[in-house]
């Protein structure tokens, strides 16, 4: 196994000695890393193919094209948010000090990426910490071994190791990068994992930023425009076979428009992926036999609507409406990860309130309505990371949004400037002149200064 307290000592060597990490060495870092993936298209989306079956129209919009967005978006705003900022006083005292925040880099960071968007949530923290300042190592997921590969041999090829280093490996490699001290730790993956990651990180007080998952309910109200509904939701559910953190996990619908909403999501099915689904070379495969297995195991006892053919050999499953579950199944109770849609059904907007609110925060709520103020009510009485009305997903491609979960779902934010700021120790800066010295502030204290000081602090 390689020596990580060594390639931890050369980065923080890289970091305090050598390294000149100012705003024009970041920007370079994030162009040769856009020149890189436009380099590596063909190849990373054929390695997206071999571990997830992805198409290279859905390989584009998910991860590479996405990624050469926020690098775009970071590199534009950069300068500006790097700035030292300089803030107002809040106390008259203070009238011969200037006061700022600066926003330096927390230091060496360690990132562990998942591997249903392998390339993507690689990519997408490591623009954080590049235009941070910080040295990087990464962890890519075993579960992705193509694109793992593929990503090592890119970061290699433009950046010394002292720098960003990639370190492959499996379970036991994570365990033992988790043990050294470092500035920060960035994981992407699922609430046990990342429970064990915070559990070692507070043993040295290190800094987390933890992008979890959940069951992400869709609430489909009386007055929603079925049709898009219907639409927007299959889509979320077959981008990536469902193997999505903010996917629809479950539907949860009035029951005056059940029947035809299920109508409209296998006929939205069948559209998108044609009578035969395992033939279209727009859907996903299943990442591995485990979490095939997992799933099929899933559909046991269920009151299948729609779909529920599978094939082990190829690892696919066709997207599945299961109708009726009751709230003990295992599909109400863990993150699906998959191609299967539970649906229940509510009268009153408070019981699905109640409903949702039954499980642990999840990443986003979707609520399809065209009533303001049901969108509202679903806002003020759910938690969750982020809430999209009549929408799924799309929450994720605006970089003005931040992202991330609440509570078992997640702690921090990132994507565009909220990235930067993870990665940033923002430091406070007083600048205080020696021309004049109150007395009031030093001892010994009269009544004349305890007068003025009452008045100080109003």
């Amino acid at each position: 196994m390689q020596d990580f307290s060594a390639l931890l000592k050369r980065q923080s060597v890289f970091f305090y000695e050598e390294a000149d990490l100012n705003i024009d060495f970041r920007i370079k870092a994030l162009n040769k890393l856009s020149e890189v993936i436009k380099k590596y298209e063909d190849p990373i989306h054929a390695a997206l193919k071999t571990d997830l079956g992805k198409s290279s129209y859905e390989s584009f919009i998910t991860e590479t094209g996405f990624v050469q967005h926020e690098i775009s978006f970071v590199k534009k705003h950069l300068k500006k948010w790097a700035r030292p900022k300089k803030v107002k006083r809040s106390l008259r005292m203070l009238i011969t000090a200037k006061s700022f925040i600066h926003y330096e880099a927390r230091g060496q960071v360690l990132i562990y990426a998942p591997w249903n968007y392998p390339f993507q949530l690689f990519m997408s923290p490591l623009i954080g910490a590049i235009a941070a300042g910080n040295t990087v190592v990464l962890k890519p997921s075993e579960h992705a071994p193509a694109v793992s590969v593929v990503l090592a041999e890119m970061i290699a090829e433009i950046l010394p190791e002292k720098y960003i280093a990639v370190v492959q490996g499996d379970a036991g490699v994570a365990q033992e990068l988790s043990k050294l001290d470092w500035d920060m730790i960035f994981f992407t993956g699922s609430t046990a994992i990342g429970q064990k990651i915070y559990e070692q990180a507070a043993k040295k007080i290190i800094p987390v930023v933890l992008e979890l998952g959940g069951k992400c309910p869709v609430l489909v109200h009386k007055d929603a425009n079925l049709k898009v509904a219907a639409r927007r939701i299959a889509w979320g559910k077959i981008l990536n076979a469902g193997q999505t953190c903010i996917a629809p996990d479950h539907v949860i619908v009035h029951k005056s428009v059940k029947d035809r909403l299920l109508k409209l999501l296998c006929k939205e099915f069948k559209e998108m992926l044609g009578k035969d689904p395992i033939k279209s070379a727009a859907y996903a495969r299943i990442v591995n036999k485990g979490h095939f297995e997992r799933l099929v195991n899933m559909l046991d006892q269920t009151d299948i609507y729609c779909g529920g053919n599978y094939s082990a050999e190829e690892r696919f499953i066709e997207p599945t409406i299961v109708d009726n579950v009751q709230p003990a199944h295992a599909l109400m109770k863990e993150e699906i990860f998959g191609p299967i849609l539970p649906i229940q059904t509510y009268d009153d907007i408070t019981d699905a309130i109640l409903f949702i609110n039954r499980l642990n925060p999840p990443l986003a709520v979707y609520a399809f309505t065209g009533s303001k103020n049901t969108f509202e009510q679903i806002q003020r009485h759910t938690q969750s990371g982020g809430i999209v009305k009549n929408d799924v997903i799309m929450q994720l491609t605006n970089m003005y949004l931040p992202f991330g979960g609440v509570r078992q779902s997640g702690i921090g934010r990132y994507h565009g400037r909220f990235s930067f700021e993870a990665f940033s120790h923002q430091r406070s800066v007083l600048r205080q002149s020696t021309w004049t010295d109150p007395a009031m502030r030093y001892p010994p204290y009269s009544e004349k200064k305890w007068k003025l000081i009452k008045k100080v602090l109003k």
